[in-house]
């Protein structure tokens, strides 16, 4: 198995060589690059098409937030990103979800966390913060049932939709499975499914989406 190739992006050189470090450590691993800014970061990932993409939400050219809009309307191959915050109740992280990174981190997680959320969200799992971010939603409040649910759900199929919203609640392909009596397998393959239809780039968006439209609530 090859190893996941990871970027780090943050304007603090000392952190970022400290993230390069650690994930050089790890025998599954290989840190492709670092950079300083989102300009430089764009860059890095068309040089380099990393898998995995550290970055940090608030710097200087262009911050995380409108590199992510820049990498979501690139033709080539996006890395799945994670997003670096110094606050854990910060309303870039959400924003960031929003616009598609996988997951969050902050910037005083343990180094297993950190290795943890790199191999999770390189395979598509949920991420160890995907509870944060439930509880981020949580904190907003459930907004009111527009009249546009039924646009997401018309799109899927009856088994689809249940998976839809057992995602949209935070559990893990594990305990979908356990719940609606099918194989992970095929739990990950309605996921996929799911996504594609939606035009959704990863779980937490799936979170994101069923919070919004007054689906679950979170």
């Amino acid at each position: 198995m090859s190893a996941v190739r990871v970027a780090v992006v943050d304007d603090q050189r000392l952190f970022a060589t400290g993230m390069q470090m650690l994930v050089d450590a790890q025998a599954d691993m290989t840190c492709v690059g670092t950079a300083g800014d989102g300009a430089a970061a764009l860059e890095l990932c068309a040089a380099e098409r990393p898998d995995v993409l550290l970055l940090d939400l608030r710097m200087p050219v262009m911050n995380g937030i409108e590199t992510l809009a820049r990498l979501a309307a690139s033709t080539q191959d996006r890395p799945r990103v994670v997003a670096l915050t110094t606050i854990r109740r910060d309303d870039a992280v959400l924003a960031a979800l929003r616009a598609g990174a996988a997951a969050f981190l902050t910037k005083d997680a343990l180094p297993d966390v950190v290795t943890a959320t790199i191999r999770d969200v390189h395979a598509g799992r949920p991420a160890p913060t995907e509870a944060e971010a439930l509880d981020l939603l949580r904190a907003q409040g459930t907004p009111a049932v527009t009249d546009r649910r039924d646009e997401v759900l018309d799109a899927l199929t009856a088994r689809e939709r249940e998976v839809f919203l057992l995602v949209a609640k935070g559990l893990s392909n594990a305990e979908i499975a356990a719940s609606v009596f099918l194989s992970d397998a095929t739990v990950k393959t309605h996921v996929r499914a799911v996504l594609t239809k939606l035009g959704l780039r990863n779980r937490i968006q799936v979170v994101i989406t069923a919070h919004e439209r007054g689906l679950v609530r979170a």
